[in-house]
């Protein structure tokens, strides 16, 4: 088993925990947001979300992380507390730090705004005698929660370092499902910085969004803000801009090679099965199909298989941009491909037939493709039949 199978593993068992989307009820959620009260500052706004967050893992598992966390901590805390060597760079207006997001999700406005940006920061880990200070008033108020002081701790430190590196007057994130993300907004209030989040995928009724505050959120459509809200993130942070990444530059020419598109993410075998049965009687009846795999979760040499009849996009050598233009039509449960497509005119399929009760579900979570124009596949099944 080669290390890209380990990585891939991995990933596909963390986005199984992430089926508490789909697993843990809306109903519920509202409930815990509720009791948990309103937060009377920014560190308490993290400590709601990091509340949240451990629900869906139970007590069982937050005691462990927990546990692991206090000497990891620890650690931290010695090591980059001593002198760190940190280049001064050149002044950078905003430092973006991506992890790993293409470049083109940062709105326009901001770009305007701050001339000089810093996309690939040079990382590390710094914890001045200030940052120290700022850290023990966490620990005073939740000595009990170490993977909460852990995470809050690293990016602290990551922080920091890029102050020092750069000196910029923003920094920007997409991490508003980070429970540390209040907290860095208090941090980066006490440096005169401004801390800004760029919304970077799909928004559903989902706790692990709760409660955070940023300087400036900004978000694809108001829409989002509204759901946010609804789950005690703060609403006065939302701007709504949609970025290069969702709105296509003009140049690129629409030239349809295959009538639909199916966008894959993290689906299981039989539900892989049953979607090719599906398309396999669209192709039939003679329509083009090409499948684009997910680059992280997608097992190419399963997919292959399964969907022998239709075209299999290489992700690498096909941009999404290119995947869509040459497409009649995007199919996915739910994917930010399908915001996409929405943004640069290109009709939507909702496939509520290889996962029904997951689909059933996608109006309880209040998914914005819903209340867009947009078609399900069984309708289109039924047509072509």
């Amino acid at each position: 088993m080669g290390m890209n199978d380990m990585m891939r593993k991995m990933a596909v068992l963390l986005e199984r925990r992430q089926d508490a989307l789909f697993s843990y009820g809306v109903s519920k959620q509202k409930k815990y947001i509720a009791k948990l009260g309103n937060p009377r500052d920014e560190i308490e706004r993290s400590y709601f979300q990091y509340k949240c967050q451990m629900q869906f893992n139970g007590k069982g598992i937050t005691f462990l992380l927990n546990l692991v966390s206090f000497p990891v901590a620890i650690l931290y805390w010695f090591k980059y507390g001593k002198k760190v060597q940190v280049n001064r760079l050149e002044h950078k207006n905003l430092v973006f730090f991506r992890d790993g997001k293409p470049e083109n999700i940062l709105p326009k406005s901001l770009k305007k705004r701050y001339k000089a940006i810093e996309s690939n920061p040079v990382e590390g880990i710094l914890l001045t005698a200030k940052d120290k200070k700022f850290i023990k008033g966490i620990i005073c108020r939740y000595p009990f929660s170490w993977q909460f002081i852990l995470k809050c701790l690293i990016k602290i430190g990551r922080y920091s370092f890029a102050i020092e590196e750069f000196s910029p007057e923003a920094i920007a994130v997409c991490a508003e499902y980070s429970f540390t993300s209040s907290v860095l907004t208090a941090y980066c209030k006490q440096r005169n910085i401004k801390h800004i989040d760029v919304m970077h995928g799909e928004k559903m009724y989902y706790m692990r969004d709760s409660f955070f505050k940023f300087d400036e959120c900004y978000i694809w459509d108001e829409y989002y803000g509204k759901i946010l809200a609804s789950m005690k993130a703060d609403k006065n942070q939302f701007v709504v801009e949609v970025p290069a990444s969702l709105k296509f530059d003009g140049e690129l020419i629409r030239t349809q090679k295959y009538d639909y598109t199916y966008y894959l993410g993290a689906e299981s075998e039989e539900v892989l099965k049953k979607i090719s049965k599906i398309l396999e009687q669209l192709n039939k009846s003679g329509k083009k199909i090409s499948i684009r795999p997910h680059p992280r979760y997608s097992n190419m040499d399963l997919v292959k298989k399964i969907f022998d009849f239709a075209n299999v996009e290489d992700t690498a050598k096909i941009s999404i941009e290119q995947s869509l233009l040459q497409s009649g039509a995007a199919i996915s449960l739910y994917s930010t491909v399908l915001n996409q497509a929405l943004c640069n005119s290109i009709p939507i399929i909702i496939d509520n037939m290889s996962n029904p009760e997951n689909f059933n579900k996608l109006k309880e979570l209040g998914y914005v493709c819903l209340y867009k124009e947009h078609r399900l596949l069984s309708e289109v099944l039924e047509k072509s039949v």
